[in-house]
Order: C-alpha cells, then sequence, then structure tokens
C-alpha cells in the first residue's frame, strides 16, 4: 500500500478520509450495477478504465468529452469523473510529479473492498470473498494494467501493484482456510505447509507458513504438528518510575 497520509500520521491530515468518503460512493453506486456474479468484471473494468481516463485528461490537459455516454451508466460515470478528480486533487498538495498515483493506489484498493461489503450488506452476496470474487477482481486489475500500458502516466504499475498485493494480503490467508478446511493440494518437490501461531495462554491467534522440501514427515500433513508463540511484548516503565 502507498504512503497516503492520515491523523494517525501528523495528527492532522484528511487524505484518507477524502478518498473514502468519495470512494463509499463510488461503490455503491458500482454495486447498483452488479447484476450477476461474473458482471463484477464488467463493472470493476469500467471503473478503473473511465477514473484512468479521467486521470489521464487532468494530466495531459485534455477535454475528456467523447460523444454521450451511455444513460444507462451515466451516473456511474459521473462518479469515476468526480473520484478522478478527487484523487487527482488529494495528490496535488504534494507539488510533485505523480503525485496522484499513490492516492490512486489507495482509492482502488480501498475500492475493490468496498464493493463486497456492500453487497453482503445488501443481503446479495453471502460472502465478502469467495475464489471468484478473488478471480474476478484480478481478472479486471490485469486488463486495465494491459489497456493503460502505453498512456506513460503511471497508471498501468498502479493496477499492477494493486493486483500483486491483494494476492499477497488477501489471498494466502483466505487459502489457509480452506486448506484447513478441505487440505492442501500441492505435492511438488519443495512446498508450504501451515503451522499455529498461538499466544502464551495457547489461544488461537493464526496461522503462518513454513517452506520445506518434500518428504514423508509432512507430505500428508495440512497443518505441522507444533506452533510458534506469539510472546507479549515487555511493558515499558513508566516515565519517572524506578
Amino acid at each position: 500500500m502507498p504512503y497516503v497520509p492520515s491523523k494517525k500520521t501528523d495528527g492532522k491530515s484528511t487524505d484518507r478520509e477524502r478518498l473514502d468518503a468519495i470512494v463509499n460512493i463510488l461503490a455503491n453506486e458500482s454495486a447498483e450495477k452488479i447484476t450477476t456474479n461474473l458482471s463484477l468484471i464488467k463493472i470493476y473494468d469500467l471503473v478503473f478504465r473511465q477514473i484512468t481516463e479521467g486521470l489521464r485528461c487532468i494530466v495531459n490537459r485534455e477535454n475528456c468529452m467523447r460523444g454521450e455516454e451511455s444513460f444507462e451508466y451515466s451516473k456511474l460515470f459521473a462518479c469515476c469523473k468526480l473520484t478522478a478528480s478527487s484523487i487527482y486533487d488529494v495528490g496535488k498538495k504534494y507539488d510533485y510529479e505523480g503525485a496522484y498515483l499513490g492516492e490512486l493506489n489507495y482509492a482502488m484498493t480501498r475500492f475493490i473492498q468496498r464493493v463486497p461489503q456492500i453487497m453482503v450488506e445488501r443481503g446479495i452476496w453471502k460472502d465478502e470473498l469467495r475464489y471468484w470474487v478473488y478471480a474476478a477482481t484480478v481478472e479486471a486489475l490485469t486488463c486495465t494494467a494491459y489497456y493503460t500500458r502505453t498512456l506513460g502516466i503511471g497508471v498501468s504499475g498502479v493496477f499492477e501493484d494493486i493486483k500483486d498485493e491483494y494476492k499477497r494480503r488477501v489471498n494466502p490467508a483466505y487459502e489457509a482456510a480452506q486448506i484447513i478446511k478441505s487440505g492442501d493440494c500441492y505435492d511438488t518437490p519443495y512446498y508450504t505447509r501451515l503451522v499455529e501461531v498461538v499466544d502464551e495462554d495457547g489461544n488461537l491467534v493464526g496461522h503462518q507458513e513454513v517452506m520445506l522440501k518434500r518428504s514423508e514427515a509432512t507430505l500428508k500433513q495440512d497443518l505441522l504438528d507444533g506452533c510458534f508463540v506469539l510472546t507479549r511484548k515487555p511493558q515499558k516503565p513508566a516515565e519517572g518510575g524506578a
């Protein structure tokens, strides 16, 4: 995730609050247009490309009007245009070329999380993350990265980065849950196996991957014997204390 300041940073920055507000509007409008599971790809692709086009026009100081917009998606297009303007404006105060790229990364990273949350809140989906949601999201991100590769404004790299971080931060934890539920499927010469992470009282905190060479001892194990113990931080002495 890029460095996008918040109040936690310095007690006053509102970058995230501003972007979160507009992303929530965009995500709600996008959720309105998702009619089937895999229509998620079409809507994400449309949103990503419209925002990218809006940024391209702002950066190159061009007129973005390109004929009449589809009435069906006119409100969504308007949300995309507003999102692109907000992303650029939030980054503009830092006064360096490409400042909007970090804001774009943050906004779209929040967007792909917020849409599934809204679909669950509305009772349309049962879960925020299933494998098809992950795969559809990656397809849209990949297509946008390819489509924008020649624009020369950095956005292709942003969508590649979002895709890679989505894989690193979200998919492994989901896979771990599925391995524990249904079993692993890797029996290659080298693989990973899960091990429990517990607190000092033996309560489960989570799981960690261990890299292994194939052996009879671990081949049939989904969860390794033993565990990692997460110890509590030692408390710092109070200021002025002995």
